[in-house]
């Protein structure tokens, strides 16, 4: 990916972020529209994973190819376990409070996918991690910015500054990063991959999928939906 191409992607990645942070200001989706959207994103995160990143880093790590999923995947689970409120990406729910150490660790979680674009871009994965990251960044700023919209307790000026500055963590890291690893040999930037990956993998599974479980109403167009991203990934697999 060229230079310009990979500063568009990033300002795509700010705009669907951004998008999906305005729109709770103006109408909270219905609880089926969003499952259905996310259950599409699980699909994609999961078809990322296991068509694109992991084969594409095995041949690097070798049999250290575990060891930065397991380090990624444990970082989200605890972030969320300990300090960060989730946002509720399973559509509605009891409404958390977002403090300081919430922000702190969504925006953590963002700027871990900075680093995975930064990564991707220096190996053959950069469309692949930029589809996966854009894409889970639309219902990820639906909820929190929803969440913070019934909280009642932020204007709307407020939430849509909260948006901007989450919105940015994610580009501004990947430059960052990608200035960064430019400097690493092919082990380090696949460690970077990996670890991304774990990142990937906990999303989905933990906080994605349940929602395809759960969700008795519209399962079938949820499981559809879910099906669709992963073939999306498996078809991109032999195009890019």
């Amino acid at each position: 990916m060229d230079q310009v191409s990979f500063y568009l992607f990033l300002v795509f990645v700010f705009a669907i972020t951004m998008l999906g942070g305005w729109l709770p200001t103006i109408r909270i989706w219905s609880k089926v529209t969003f499952s259905a959207v996310i259950s599409f994103c699980a699909g994609i995160l999961l078809g990322a994973v296991f068509f694109h990143m992991l084969p594409e880093i095995a041949p690097v790590l070798g049999e250290d190819l575990g060891t930065p999923i397991m380090v990624g995947f444990l970082t989200i689970f605890l972030m969320e376990k300990f300090i960060m409120v989730h946002p509720c990406e399973e559509g509605e729910c009891d409404f958390h409070k977002v403090g300081m150490s919430a922000y702190f660790g969504i925006g953590f979680h963002s700027l871990l996918e900075g680093v995975a674009i930064g990564a991707g871009s220096l190996m053959n994965l950069s469309l692949i991690i930029f589809i996966a990251v854009a894409i889970h960044k639309f219902p990820a700023a639906l909820a929190l910015s929803g969440m913070l919209v019934k909280g009642g307790e932020y204007s709307k000026n407020k939430i849509l500054f909260s948006m901007l500055l989450f919105s940015l963590a994610t580009p501004v890291s990947a430059l960052i990063a990608t200035s960064f690893l430019h400097t690493m040999n092919d082990f380090f930037v696949a460690v970077a991959i990996g670890v991304s990956a774990g990142t990937f993998l906990f999303i989905s599974i933990g906080d994605l999928l349940p929602t395809v479980y759960e969700e008795h109403r519209g399962g079938f167009k949820n499981l559809l939906c879910l099906g669709t991203g992963i073939v999306m990934m498996i078809i991109t697999k032999g195009a890019l």
